[in-house]
């Protein structure tokens, strides 16, 4: 036994080692700190919702993962959103049974973090923050270990003894979406690259879904609303049978989980007594996603024409919507039944749109993309189109929304909705802030649903 003992002290040692080793490479990367981000104005778990897809490609869990929203209406202050996200913190570790979190901030939620973390007992509580494309200051907020990521603007912008990277090639939401900025962020949150900057699309058959429908901008559930899930036709977006899942909402207006075909479409549908039914139509769920957003925007409904004659379509992207440039290269074209409403004079650089809205202006039948329509046209992130669309009774007819993305990625992205009439539905149509992956079958399995 004495010949053995050293030889047994060496093997513990050993596997001691392995194991601190295996911990910090990622085959036991099951419990990592928890991340939760805050979103900026107007903002909500949409900016999160491509990087946490990427977190869980690199093997972060679902429940390691939160966003924090808050109420972002003009004229609200930030005093509750600092008050309230000391319960938000509580919740999630009590969740989690983690005594630190990681957060990260984008815009104004980085004046929401500066403040919180002003206060000791709380920046106690934040192992590490990650600061989008908001504010600056000379030292790091709280204390706390800081990582800066800066998208197009001043490049000299900095937050003093903290890691700051630049993207001047990326806009302000998309710098916070995008691939290469989440490398930087996953190394800094685990002190090693991520395995995949890429959303890993899985088997068809197992991908889940699950979200909230909420009012834009105040991030309040849509309470009392009836969300059924339709299997749709990608030829039409014409309905496949009865409702795939069906529920009424919450005061939270959580839904799922619930499974859906990686590579198929659906609709989702949120009605209520005395207000418009909206049909929401994302592109095809490739991987799990547990923050997809059912958005309605109450404050601007009373800006948008309505009618029978003609169908309302908004038009959303995590990824700035550029029009202007003169490298063609780098502009996105928005089409409908073949029509580019992406001028510069709807969707210039500058301003930063990720939203699209677009309805025939007057009922006059007649497209005009000559001009932003107000309000959006002064409203931060959002631009209004006068666009004819016709509509059917019945919504019969088929409308082809089709999105070429600007370089890089350039991909050309189709989804066709049909053509409800205004008077009574709204049409929301989401693409994806980047090139998203096929899942290949393996010969050695097939996946049915």
């Amino acid at each position: 036994m004495r010949l053995l003992l050293p030889a047994l002290v060496a093997l513990m040692a050993w596997a001691a080692a392995a194991d601190a080793h295996s911990t910090k490479h990622g085959s036991k990367m099951h419990r990592p700190v928890p991340a939760i981000f805050v979103h900026g104005n107007s903002g909500s778990a949409q900016q999160f919702e491509s990087n946490a897809m990427r977190f869980t490609s690199n093997g972060y869990p679902h429940d390691r993962l939160f966003v924090y929203e808050y109420d972002t209406s003009p004229g609200v202050s930030n005093d509750a959103a600092v008050a309230n996200l000391d319960g938000f913190i509580a919740d999630v570790q009590a969740k989690t049974g983690a005594t630190k979190v990681d957060v990260l901030a984008h815009s104004r939620g980085t004046t929401v973090m500066h403040t919180f973390l002003e206060t000791p007992a709380r920046a106690e509580q934040v192992r590490r923050y990650v600061n989008f494309d908001g504010r600056t200051s000379a030292t790091e907020p709280g204390g706390v270990p800081t990582l800066a990521v800066w998208g197009e603007g001043d490049q000299t912008r900095e937050i003093g003894g903290a890691e700051n990277v630049y993207f001047p090639d990326k806009a302000h939401t998309e710098v916070t979406t995008s691939s290469a900025a989440f490398a930087d962020v996953y190394e800094f949150l685990n002190d090693r690259a991520p395995k995949t900057t890429k959303v890993l699309p899985e088997p068809p058959g197992q991908v889940t879904v699950a979200g909230r429908s909420a009012l834009f901008p105040s991030n309040t559930g849509y309470e009392g609303a009836r969300l059924e899930i339709y299997r749709v036709r990608a030829a039409t977006g014409a309905r496949i049978g009865g409702p795939r899942y069906a529920v009424t909402l919450g005061p939270d207006g959580t839904f799922g989980p619930f499974k859906v075909n990686g590579q198929k479409r659906y609709e989702f549908v949120v009605s209520k007594d005395g207000q418009s039914t909206i049909h929401n139509y994302p592109e095809p769920f490739e991987r799990d996603d547990h923050f997809y957003r059912v958005l309605t925007a109450p404050l601007l409904a009373p800006f948008i024409e309505t009618g029978p004659n003609h169908t309302s379509i908004a038009v959303t992207r995590m990824r700035e919507f550029w029009g202007d440039q003169a490298d063609p290269t780098l502009n996105d074209r928005l089409e409908f039944d073949g029509n580019n409403v992406l001028t510069p004079a709807i969707a210039p650089r500058a301003r930063r749109v990720i939203a699209v809205f677009n309805f025939d202006k007057g009922s006059d039948g007649v497209t005009d993309t000559g001009a932003s329509l107000f309000p959006f046209s002064v409203l931060s992130f959002l631009t209004g189109v006068d666009n004819y669309l016709p509509a059917s009774p019945d919504a019969s007819g088929a409308i082809a929304v089709e999105e070429t993305m600007r370089e890089p990625g350039g991909q050309r992205k189709t989804t066709n909705v049909p053509n409800w009439p205004s008077s009574e539905h709204t049409v929301s149509v989401y693409f994806k802030d980047y090139a998203a992956r096929e899942y290949r079958r393996s010969r050695s399995h097939s996946h049915r649903h």
